[in-house]
Parts: structure tokens; sequence; C-alpha cells
């Protein structure tokens, strides 16, 4: 524009500034495709990633960090449906947005929620006039041996929906199974009491399998499995499963551990551990308006629940489940319920809604007869007859690889593997009639440079009674401390402070090459004077 207000020719372009404008256009053009390019590979990889896993291992030339998950025969072809979460005490959940993949042992199809959990829903704030149930626990609850239909969570959401009475201002009923195969009752209680502000309850019940007092469990060596003495196989170092005598050297001896029994200091340290869980849970719910309650797969677990837990506990919230549950089953050894025994189970949970005036639940039909510990006390002779404590034995030696005597397997608790290979944490439990003077042990450590410097503590009865070097072979006859506690049976635990694995993924002489070990154990037995 000149100074005059008249408009002005535009000048022609020249050759060399229209070149100019060209370039800076196709360079812009050439990111623009670059990133749009990029995206596209990335979202390819991800959608490749998730198709891909839960194929067949490679072998020892695999990506670091893949997840292996054993077979009973050894292979390393299954499917990967867990991961690790960095949740304290949790440690891990189902693989995130499974569309029916098959579980590793059971083969039924597997779908979860982003959150883990095995619910085709999922987990969000509750929308305005919804009554949500939660039920916490393992594998039963996460009905691992059923179809999802068929499992305990469902079935009770279409009961209520059919003859409960919706409270004021309630028009739908949800209920949650937050469980997952292998959890135990620190990581359900952990879970939702670290994602509260999102489940938000109005009931909660809290369902407890024989080996949810076990304080252990999870990848703690990156994402390879450790330990092979529970079936299950997600157990950790210090797991000490309670299933692991029944599962030593892969026999069925009728005999379960003693890490759930509340017979000895350390079942009797996890009870305690519990009852703080529980409370703490009870305490939450509380104060948001929630109801809660307890539910016992098995009644041996009511002596060791009725010692810890405070007089302030209502009993009447802790129900002893009726047989009718896990005698209805699809995995006789295990006694995961078909949906038979969920059905039944379902029932007995409306029928207790009732009786404790959280909800009516109407027309409910039979029902298996259920008791509460409020009007059903649970003695201690109930647990050692369960354990078969009369029959566990005093002493055994393992020479060349084999126990004598062969019964001298139910006094392992947990952390012994086939051919009496030492996790870094093992717990034994040994039985006698008479105080004993001392235990004799004899363990055989390789020369291996994780172990070198290292030391083993030896406890007896709860209370620290002597350490020795890991190094070569060691025999010793460890005094059995003035304060130990003993009833007829003395606990023997070993606590290592290195150990070592094997890099190669596989079975060999029966012990899994990952497992984090420390040598052999050669001998233990009590002395008797």
């Amino acid at each position: 524009m000149s100074e005059n207000g008249a408009i002005r020719p535009l000048r022609p372009m020249t050759d060399s500034s229209a070149d100019k404008v060209l370039r800076v256009h196709k360079r812009l053009l050439l990111r623009a495709v670059a990133v749009l390019l990029g995206l596209v590979l990335a979202l390819l990889a991800a959608v490749g990633y998730l198709l891909w896993r839960g194929a067949p291992y490679p072998g020892s030339g695999a990506a670091a960090g893949a997840m292996i998950l054993p077979t009973k025969m050894g292979d390393l072809s299954d499917k990967e449906i867990f991961t690790p979460v960095p949740d304290t005490g949790l440690d891990f959940v189902f693989y995130p947005g499974l569309r029916d993949d098959p579980s590793w042992e059971t083969k039924v199809p597997l779908r979860t929620n982003w959150s883990g959990m095995r619910d085709p829903r999922e987990l969000q704030p509750k929308k305005q006039g919804v009554f949500r149930v939660l039920l916490l626990g393992d594998s039963m609850v996460a009905a691992q041996a059923a179809v999802y239909e068929d499992g305990v969570a469902p079935q009770l959401e279409q009961l209520l929906h059919r003859n409960a009475t919706k409270p004021q201002g309630i028009n739908r009923f949800e209920v949650f199974p937050i469980a997952v195969s292998g959890w135990n009752l620190f990581a359900a209680v952990r879970f939702a009491v670290h994602n509260l502000h999102v489940l938000q309850p109005d009931l909660v019940v809290l369902a407890l399998n024989r080996n949810d007092m076990d304080s252990g469990s999870g990848f703690v060596l990156g994402h390879s499995l450790v330990s092979i003495y529970d079936m299950q196989r997600l157990r950790g170092i210090s797991h000490a499963s309670l299933g692991s005598p029944t599962y030593f050297l892969r026999k069925n001896i009728g005999v379960w551990g003693l890490v759930a029994s509340d017979l000895i200091p350390e079942s009797r340290r996890r009870f305690e551990q519990a009852a703080q869980e529980v409370v703490d849970l009870k305490e939450r719910l509380t104060a948001i308006g929630a109801q809660f309650g307890c539910y016992l797969y098995d009644d041996y677990l009511a002596p060791g629940l009725a010692r810890v837990l405070p007089p302030s506990f209502p009993r009447e919230d802790i129900l002893l489940g009726p047989e009718e549950v896990t005698a209805n089953n699809l995995l006789p050894l295990d006694g995961h319920p078909n949906r038979v025994g969920h059905g039944h189970l379902a029932k007995v949970l409306a029928a207790y809604f009732t009786a404790r005036g959280y909800l009516e639940v109407k027309n409910l039909g039979a029902v298996a007869p259920w008791q509460s510990l409020a009007e059903h006390p649970v003695l201690e002779t109930k647990t050692r007859a369960t354990f078969e404590v009369d029959r566990i034995p005093g002493a055994f030696v393992i020479a060349d690889g084999v126990m004598s005597p062969v019964d001298g397997v139910r006094c392992v608790v947990g952390g012994a593997y086939p051919g009496g290979v030492l996790s870094p944490h093992s717990i034994f439990a040994l039985r006698s009639v008479v105080r004993p003077r001392a235990v004799q042990v004899a363990l055989e450590f390789p020369d291996v440079p994780a172990l070198r410097g290292c030391t083993l503590s030896i406890a007896i009865g709860g209370r620290l009674a002597q350490t020795l070097p890991m190094a070569g072979r060691q025999t010793a006859e460890v005094p059995v401390p003035v304060d130990a506690e003993i009833s007829d049976l003395l606990e023997v635990r070993f606590d290592a402070d290195g150990y070592f694995t094997n890099p190669t993924q596989g079975l060999k002489d029966g012990v899994w090459q990952a497992a984090a070990q420390i040598g052999r154990l050669l001998e233990l037995r009590l002395v008797v004077d």
C-alpha cells in the first residue's frame, strides 16, 4: 500500500523464492508423513505384541524379562496370564485385557478387564442408584475352574437382581470378584484398600481359602518364576506355601502344611498380621458406611482367627462355609467349585446378608447349612486333626536325594525343593512328645561366588539359635533356646542372607533352575536326652 492509500501491485515471485517455499512445504510434509508412519508402526507393534503374548517360549535365547509358566511336564509353552504390579504386598494380577485366553491348568477361557480382574466390566466409581458388593479372594472367588458366568460373583449378582428387595434409592446391584488365582489374604485386602476410592463398596466379603495366610507371593526375581514347590507356581522365595508338602516330589501324601494352622510360631505370626489387615479394612469400610464379613472355605482357620481378632469384631460376621460349596467341584484335588458349588455359595451369602440385615433376599429356597463363629466355635483339635499333627515325625535324612523316612515330608512346611534343595527361607516342623535338647542339622553349600561370605541363621521355636557360614559341608548340634515356643511341635527355620540361581530355564533333577537356592539340606532331627 502506498503512502496515499493506494494498493500497490504485488511483485512477481522469482523462481528462487518459489523454490524455497516449495522446499519448506515439502520438508514439512515429509516430517508429517514420518510422524504418521511412526505412529502407525508403533500401533502395529503394540497390536502384534498383544497377539504374540503367550506364544511358546523359544528357549534360552528369549528376550530378557519374558515371564514363563511351566506346566506339570516341565515344558515352557503355557500362556502368560499374570503380570507383576509395583504394589507392595500385592505382587501380581491377571494379565489385563485378556480375551478368552485359556488359563494354564484348567484351560478355562480367561477374560480380564484392564485392572487385571476376571470381570468383563471395568472397575469404575459406581453410578448413582447402584448397590455394590465386593467379593475378595483368590482362585476360588475368581472361579479358576469354571467359565466366568458360572462363578460365585455373577451368580450372586443375578440372585440379588431376582430376589433382593432394593433399598431406598437403589435400582441396580453389582457384584465384583476382586480376586486372582494365587492371591492370599494380604493381596486381596491391600488391593481393596489401595483402590477403595474407585471400588466404593456397600458390602464386602473376604473369602478365605486354606492357603490364604501365606505372607509371600509374586515374581521376586523379575518376571521369572522362582519356585516349584506349590502347584500354582506363583510363589516367591519366602512363600512357605501351605500346600508344599502335598506337592513335594509331586506326590499327594494326604497332608497339608502348617503355615495356616496357627500351631507354630510362623503361622501364629501370619495370623496376627492377617488380623491387622482385616481390622484395618473393616475400619476403613465403616468410615464410608460399608459392611464387612468374612467367609471361610475351611473351618480349621477359625481357631486362629478367633485368637487374633479383637473382641469387638462381631463373630456373627465370620461364616463357616458348608461342605456343599467345595464338594461340587471341577478339580477334585483342589476343590475348586463348579457352577453348582458356586451356586451354593451365592445362596449362602444371600442368606447371610438377610440374617445380618444388610439386604433382604427372599425366596431363596433350600440353602446349604451354614453357621457363624458366634454360634459354632471351632476347637483347636479340629485344626490339629486336619493337619494330622500326630503323624509328623521328629526327623528326616536326605541321602543321594532320597528322603528317609518317606513320611518325613510331613515335616516340610515350605522352602524345600525335591532332593533337599533349600530356598533362602525354609521352615520345617518336627514333633516330639518331650522337650528336645537340641536340633541336629547337616547342610551342604556349593562353592559359588554369590554365597562366599554369607551366613545362614537358624531359628528354633521362633528364637534365633545359631548362625552357620554358607561354605562347604556344615554339621551342627544346635541347642534349643530356653524361651523357644514349643508344644509337641518344634519349628525350625533357616534364613540365608544370600542365594544363587541357575540362569538355565527348565527342570533338572526335579528343581526349577530359576529358583533361588542356597544349597542342600542333608539331615534335620531332634536330639532328646
